[in-house]
């Protein structure tokens, strides 16, 4: 075993170095921490558009079947929309909302713009929105 020879007056230099160690890898590990925990806020935040805009689509696609006529600006909640169902934080679950624009934007009583937004509060408690948007006409895509 190998014995290292210490100077007078150095005894507790060992314990000093310990404690030093030990503060940096505390810092060390708190900010890996730290990280850690904004990725998960990251991805969770994606993962709560990502569902929004599926749901805001899937609206969308549910409008393009039916009559040009029932088009019309209306809200709608989880027991329409399950994917609202997911976006249950704060307040509770998201809502949507469907606004259309008539002939009014371009004149052509044939064509309606149609805007989606799903509304909800985010696990951190920020409120949030995502909107789709798209044109529908009375005829079919297309065709005018």
């Amino acid at each position: 075993m190998i014995r290292i020879k210490r100077l007078p007056g150095e005894e507790g230099f060992a314990l000093i170095e310990a404690l030093i160690a030990s503060l940096i890898m505390a810092i060390g590990l708190f900010a890996v921490g730290t990280a850690i925990y904004a990725q998960f806020i990251s991805l969770n935040e994606n993962r709560e558009k990502t569902i929004a805009a599926l749901t805001a689509q899937g609206e969308i696609e549910l409008l393009r079947g039916q009559p040009f006529a029932n088009i019309v600006t209306k809200s709608f909640y989880k027991e329409d929309a399950p994917g609202l169902e997911y976006l249950h934080y704060g307040s509770g679950p998201g809502r949507g909302d469907i606004v259309v624009d008539g002939a009014g934007f371009t004149g052509n009583s044939n064509i309606k713009r149609v805007s989606v937004t799903v509304t909800w509060d985010s696990i951190n408690g920020k409120p949030l929105q995502k909107a789709v948007a798209t044109l529908m006409t009375n005829s079919g895509i297309n065709k005018q």
